[in-house]
């Protein structure tokens, strides 16, 4: 498995509250219609500075011959057009919907969509406002022309999905990959907070089934426990006494250590980092028993502690000499070197463990040479 690679979470002080979430982030919460019951127009502007209007407004805003498509829900599959971050049309296909209650207690619907342009770990909820209903039943291709102009990605925007895409299915035939993406298809976690950071999630984890309705889950950085309420991991704070991952110090240079953590000794450690991992990660294998895994975790230190910048795994035993078993560098830290330096690391524990096989291989060789001679 690969590291992936992803521009750095704005941080945030870890005693402030988190910044608000991004419009399709903060429809994953259970609390947005609350959140805006103040909203007596039914307007809202996002946090890239697009003002938006609720799907009754769009409904009168519409022609007398387009309020048939804004009235009716869409179907899961179809095909459509939909505004991004950057302002312009992309063509989104829809994967699944939901009901939601609005401030002025109508029905209305979400859409989860898959922007077919870009890498599944941008799929995200939207609102019918956010998408162009004449594309419907329209040629896509002309409308991609003439609603969202080139819609060609930038160098930078293609080095950027580049970097982050993971080929990881290769091991899979293709009933078992129909089988996994229609069950990882929707993210159940839209944001975590880990430390100073609030991060947005890329792919949907196996949290236990109470955890699934939180649009955002809280991590104590250094037990990796997690939590509904910012007031749970306030209060947990205030008891948990650990200030680095779980295990032994075997690297130290600078800011930089690295923890070596036995699955079989810390095994809720091992089961949350795996949950953890899964959110940054589309083709990782979640392992409940973890009990035959060794993990590397790499933290930047300072007086307030490690804090996590990525980790890698390994099995303990394995036929195959090279045994790692995942790699990750959380978002806030990519493109800082440390995936190369958790690779290189990686190469030197099996270049050693190798070294000490063939060593013990050699010594039990010459004792059985040795005893052929005797005998």
């Amino acid at each position: 498995m690969g590291s992936t690679e992803e521009p750095p979470t704005t941080p945030m002080d870890a005693d402030a509250s988190p910044p608000p979430a991004p419009p399709a982030t903060s429809n994953s919460s259970p609390h947005h219609a609350a959140d805006e019951d103040d909203d007596q127009n039914h307007n809202h502007m996002d946090d890239d500075g697009y003002a938006t209007v609720r799907h009754q407004a769009a409904i009168d805003e519409q022609p007398s011959g387009n309020q048939q498509h804004a009235v009716a829900p869409l179907e899961v599959g179809t095909s459509v057009l939909c505004r991004w971050r950057d302002g312009k049309y992309h063509p989104v296909k829809v994967i699944e919907r939901r009901k939601v209650m609005t401030p002025s207690r109508r029905i209305d619907y979400e859409y989860y969509v898959h922007y077919t342009e870009f890498n599944r770990r941008l799929d995200e909820w939207v609102r019918l406002d956010q998408l162009d209903l004449d594309s419907v039943e329209g040629a896509l291709d002309e409308k991609v022309d003439e609603k969202g102009g080139n819609l060609k990605m930038t160098r930078h925007q293609k080095r950027k999905i580049d970097e982050t895409h993971v080929e990881g299915h290769e091991e899979l035939d293709a009933a078992s990959l129909r089988e996994h993406e229609e069950f990882t298809k929707v993210k159940n976690i839209a944001t975590i907070e880990l430390g100073r950071y609030e991060i947005e999630t890329w792919y949907f984890s196996p949290f236990p089934p109470e955890y699934n309705d939180c649009g955002k889950l809280f991590f104590c950085e250094f037990c990796l426990n997690f939590m509904k309420r910012k007031e749970q991991l306030q209060r947990h704070m205030k008891k948990c006494d650990l200030k680095h991952p779980p295990g032994d110090e075997i690297y130290r240079s600078g800011t930089l250590s690295m923890f070596e953590i036995d699955g079989k000794k810390n095994k809720v450690y091992g089961q949350n980092l795996c949950y953890l991992a899964k959110l940054f990660l589309d083709h990782k294998t979640l392992y409940y028993d973890v009990d035959l895994f060794l993990f590397y975790v790499l933290c930047e230190c300072d007086d307030r502690g490690c804090h996590m910048v990525g980790y890698f795994s390994k099995e303990k035993q394995s036929e195959e000499a090279y045994n790692l078993a995942c790699i990750l560098t959380l978002p806030p830290y990519q493109r800082k070197g440390y995936g190369k330096f958790l690779i290189a690391f990686c190469e030197i524990l099996i270049l050693h463990t190798m070294s000490s096989w063939w060593h013990q291989k050699r010594i039990e060789k010459n004792m059985w040479d040795m005893h052929k001679i005797i005998c």
